[in-house]
């Protein structure tokens, strides 16, 4: 089972990393891409970022769901990490405001926006020292 849960571990990593990456795509196009004029280098980087940006959402769904399998997983061993358990409440706070804003408002604007973002960025922090010290920080829990 440690095995399993290292798995949706990572499956949650990595589609965080490919959510991560609508924001620093847009950056990217709006600072720089947009400022040079139209040519093969342009339309490719747009078509990726096009890629990017349709799957954000399926991404993030993916990214939290796995981390929440990985969570129980862990759980049902007897182990959790204080550090996972933090980066996974934060990364279920950014779900649930993508979800909420783009899903039930039908909108993607205002300073929930700036906070879906900044606790994105914050995650990566989370995420980084949790992967480096899940050990560290791991409580063995008695059934």
């Amino acid at each position: 089972m440690g095995k399993l849960a290292n798995l949706f571990g990572w499956i949650g990593l990595w589609g965080y990393v490919f959510a991560l990456l609508n924001y620093f795509v847009k950056y990217i196009n709006k600072r720089y891409i947009n400022k040079i004029g139209k040519n093969k280098f342009t339309n490719a980087y747009r078509g990726i970022m096009k890629y990017i940006v349709k799957y954000h959402k399926i991404a993030g769904i993916i990214a939290t769901a796995s981390i929440l399998i990985h969570f129980y997983l862990m759980l049902t061993k007897g182990k959790v990490s204080v550090t996972g358990v933090i980066a996974a409440l934060i990364m279920i706070i950014v779900a649930i405001l993508g979800v909420y804003y783009y899903g039930i408002k039908k909108r993607a604007r205002g300073s929930w926006v700036k906070v879906h973002k900044i606790l994105s960025i914050i995650l990566i922090v989370l995420v980084v020292f949790h992967v480096l010290f899940a050990k560290a920080f791991l409580v063995r829990l008695s059934h």
